[in-house]
């Protein structure tokens, strides 16, 4: 094959991909045009809008997640929402790209799915280059923005001269969205000829679907609770949509900077949501929701049959681990990848020596650290460290995904969550792990909300403390009281002492001098007390520290 016939392989390739050039029906955008999008789509939708806005020449935004997490099917929604020729379901008005960009001013490049892993290492960047060469000289208009969407970027193995080639392919007036599995080969600010691009955003996470992204999004929504509750939802979010947005209240108030809006007011928020905006049946829907999303976790898949979901899922995590991310992290055996993923199933959030791990996987603490960490950055298990800094050699282990805490237990762990329906054996045990695991990804989240980034634990003389979000001396701690583990969590609670924080400055071994302070403290639960209802307060008082009292769908709810 010439080389002349090699490259017009690769741009034949990119004019079947991108169907509207010729205003062909497009299947795969009717598809998503029919799902209603999570809320990192509209997250992405609106920072654009916003470069737009303010005349950014050029941008490179990019995401990162697990195989099979949705990245290819936000990008589809992403073109579906830009395109003029295309009806996409509006969440705000306030956003004036939508439906904005011609058919013939976006090329969309699925790498993993074209011809360019064909090639030798580096050779992929320069087919690239000729393909974004061609769409720009020959399809798109020279006066007006172009859009240049590229799926799987790891597939071309790039190097810091392959992303300075890639920069230099993408003219003053193109925005370009770029996917990859982990974030290094998105990082695309740090060369040297970075400064070309306007606006770097990213690379930003793209992780399983959270509990009210599942409420909301057709084919995932649990059937307990209807369309009108789900709309309900999104708008109290957002203050862009009519309606109040106590959701949005509490994630602004419990950042720990300064603000209109204080923890107090996202407390009271809390109390308003619970007891004025929700109906008695609503928060019973939403109860039963929390229940079957422990079971069901953030995954979308087309198969109806639970069997074939899990082997989906299973099966890309694998993936993942074996090759994606093994290769990422230059890790020789990615079957340790493995081995720590399946302890942090069997041993969900409880207190691990590292001298154990590393004895029951038989590397030394360092290999230990270093598996961990690249875990970490594929966002495929977190650890949690203590807050008083008074156990350097401990950790708590959690998956970040709720379905790969089945799937990597034991059968005799998890009987009657081997698949996602419900079935007539209980198992409270279990599902207590998979509340505390889903408690935990979902206060990372809204640890990114608040700006406070890590989620610790402490020991207290009464009990433990499950999640501690801290930043600035301002401390959020989180009790779990979920079936059946109920027993004295309010004197937990209150016996907590935020002044037991010890943290480091970063990069050092220094103590910080700070002042902690925690207004309240939190208890997430699944059966709030009879006090509590019959007062119509969230909030009580032990021994002088307020308690807010947390129903586990609410918690869920806010983060």
């Amino acid at each position: 094959m010439s080389e002349v016939n090699h490259g017009e392989d690769f741009i034949a390739d990119a004019e079947q991909h991108n169907e509207w050039w010729s205003e062909d029906p497009s299947p795969k955008l009717d598809k998503v045009t029919g799902l209603t999008p999570r809320s990192d789509f509209y997250q992405i939708l609106k920072t654009v809008d916003e470069h737009d806005k303010s005349d950014a020449e050029s941008l490179v935004y990019s995401i990162y997640g697990q195989t099979g997490i949705g990245k290819t099917t936000v990008l589809y929604q992403l073109i579906a929402a830009l395109l003029e020729t295309t009806s996409f379901p509006e969440r705000s008005t306030d956003i004036d790209i939508v439906s904005s960009v011609s058919p013939r001013q976006i090329l969309y490049i699925p790498l993993e799915d074209s011809l360019y892993h064909l090639e030798r290492p580096g050779d992929g960047v320069q087919r690239l280059t000729q393909v974004i060469d061609y769409f720009q000289s020959r399809i798109a208009s020279r006066e007006d923005r172009k859009y240049v969407v590229l799926d799987d970027i790891n597939t071309l193995e790039l190097d810091d001269e392959a992303k300075s080639t890639l920069i230099d392919a993408l003219d003053s007036e193109t925005y370009a969205f770029l996917t990859g599995v982990v974030p290094q080969p998105l990082e695309l600010d740090d060369v040297h000829n970075a400064e070309e691009i306007s606006k770097f955003e990213g690379p930003t996470p793209l992780l399983p679907m959270k509990f009210i992204d599942t409420l909301e999004t057709q084919g995932v929504r649990n059937s307990e609770v209807e369309s009108e509750l789900a709309e309900k939802l999104e708008g109290f979010q957002s203050k862009d949509l009519s309606g109040p947005s106590p959701i949005k209240i509490v994630r602004e108030g419990l950042k720990p900077v300064e603000s209109e809006v204080t923890i107090h007011d996202a407390v009271n928020s809390l109390n308003e949501l619970y007891f004025e905006h929700l109906g008695t049946a609503e928060r019973d829907d939403l109860n039963a929701a929390a229940r079957d999303y422990l079971r069901k976790g953030g995954v979308l898949h087309q198969s109806r049959k639970p069997s074939i979901r899990n082997e989906l899922t299973k099966s890309h995590f694998l993936l993942f681990l074996y090759k994606e991310l093994a290769k990422y992290g230059s890790v020789q055996n990615p079957e340790n990848l493995h081995r720590i993923s399946s302890i942090a199933a069997s041993r969900a959030g409880e207190e691990l020596q590292y001298t154990d791990i590393s004895d029951q996987i038989g590397v030394d603490r360092r290999t230990i650290d270093e598996y961990l960490k690249v875990l970490d950055h594929g966002i495929a298990v977190s650890e949690s460290h203590d807050y008083s800094l008074r156990r350097y050699r401990r950790t708590r282990l959690y998956l970040r995904n709720p379905r790969h805490l089945v799937l990597l237990s034991q059968r005799q762990e998890h009987y009657g969550f081997e698949n996602d329906e419900h079935q007539n054996t209980l198992n409270h045990e279990f599902e207590y792990k998979l509340a505390r695991t889903v408690a935990f990804d979902h206060a990372k989240r809204l640890a990114y909300y608040t700006r406070t980034w890590d989620v610790e634990y402490t020991e207290t003389s009464t009990g433990l403390i499950d999640y501690i979000l801290h930043c600035d001396g301002t401390v959020l701690p989180f009790v779990l009281s979920y079936h059946p583990h109920t027993e004295n969590t309010a004197q937990v609670a209150a016996s907590f002492d935020p002044d037991t924080g010890q943290h480091t400055k970063q990069g050092t071994e220094e103590l910080e001098d700070i002042e902690y302070d925690a207004p309240y403290r939190f208890i997430i639960t699944d059966s709030l007390p009879k006090q509590i209802t019959e007062d119509n307060d969230l909030v009580t008082e032990n021994d002088g520290a307020q308690l807010c009292y947390l129903p586990y769908w609410l918690f869920l709810l806010i983060c």
